[in-house]
């Protein structure tokens, strides 16, 4: 009995080695530069390319954007003069942010290499008109953000306060990646590549009061500046909804190698004299991650017997720069804050 079913499983075994050894080549996983053909079409290229093109392609986009940054109040209400005594009502004083245009231009090559494609691309964007005041006065009580560096009696007070934040942000990107089909209808485009930085920021307060009966002013001026390049990496989808109608979806994550430089300045303008109470600066080296995500619509469009390949797209964009905000805040780093931009992208690409 025992031979009878050990038989048809010994030539079961023996038949599938031998038909194995005829009509599969067996080689290590993994090693397939010499077996360029094995797997050619398990991913097959997305694109986009052309017929008998250069394999250059140009990309420019329009940014519509707010910038805006944690840990900016400058002053707040609801005290009873200088006496930090609360009122029972008040509010904290914050920046009124602004949308802001700016633009990216970018330059790509794609490979004849497994299809690979590599881009650079640069980000230019500035806000400059973010601004806020509010009004307080004696009993009404308004007190800054920060301790003034000048002696005040609990009989003086703070009438008015305002605030002005600027940001110049630029950006290189560099990207090494390759767009595949993982499905009739949706495409992957991992990369990897670096990411560069240099970013500036003023933060400049004023505020009146009456101090020993007179009038006087105080402001401060702080400066954060920030340059930094590491390591980004991240994947682009493609969502083929229609005809050459498409939904993307992408995601980038940075950890940039930097330093910061800030420096902060006060003055007062007292009854008796102007004095400047500090004056001093902070530097720090330290990593700074970054998230970038994006979310829209993009049509394709091939013409001139598909020599030439034009596509338009546009979409909401956000940016996390984690801890950016390191403005000096009594004699020491600030708390920290993340800076976070976010608006419409509007691309137009240019294949040949």
């Amino acid at each position: 009995m025992k031979k009878l079913l050990l038989t048809p499983l010994l030539f079961t075994c023996i038949a599938y080695a031998d038909s194995s050894y005829d009509n599969e080549t067996i080689i290590p996983e993994g090693k397939l530069i010499d077996y360029p053909s094995i797997y050619h079409d398990v991913t097959p290229s997305a694109g986009p390319r052309v017929i008998d093109g250069c394999g250059v392609f140009l990309t420019g986009d329009y940014i519509y954007w707010t910038a805006r940054q944690d840990n900016m109040a400058y002053a707040s209400t609801g005290f009873t003069n200088n006496n930090l005594v609360s009122t029972g009502s008040g509010s904290t004083a914050e920046m009124k942010y602004k949308f802001r245009t700016g633009f990216k231009a970018g330059l790509g090559f794609s490979f004849g290499h497994d299809y690979w494609d590599s881009s650079f691309n640069y980000t230019w964007f500035q806000s400059n008109h973010n601004k806020g005041s509010v009004q307080g006065g004696e009993g009404s009580g308004l007190t800054p953000s920060f301790s003034p560096y000048i002696t005040l009696a609990p009989t003086d007070y703070f009438t008015s306060a305002s605030a002005v934040w600027r940001l110049h942000f630029n950006v290189i990107d560099w990207e090494l990646g390759r767009n595949f089909y993982i499905s009739k209808f949706l495409s992957l485009r991992p990369f990897t590549g670096l990411k560069g930085t240099w970013q500036n920021q003023h933060n400049n307060s004023a505020y009146s009061g009456i101090i020993s009966s007179d009038p006087f002013q105080y402001t401060r001026k702080m400066k954060n500046s920030f340059m930094g390049v590491g390591i980004r990496s991240g994947c682009n989808m493609g969502w083929h909804i229609a005809g050459t109608w498409s939904l993307f979806g992408d995601v980038a994550v940075s950890a940039l190698w930097g330093q910061f430089h800030t420096h902060r300045t006060d003055t007062a303008n007292l009854p008796t004299a102007t004095v400047t109470p500090v004056s001093f600066s902070n530097q720090i080296h330290t990593a700074s991650p970054v998230l970038e995500l994006a979310l829209g619509l993009r049509k394709d469009q091939w013409f001139y017997n598909n020599r030439f390949h034009f596509s338009a797209q546009a979409g909401w964009e956000e940016q996390i720069w984690f801890n950016q905000n390191q403005f000096s805040w009594n004699n020491s780093l600030a708390p920290g804050g993340n800076l976070v931009l976010q608006g419409l992208t509007v691309r137009l690409r240019f294949d040949f």
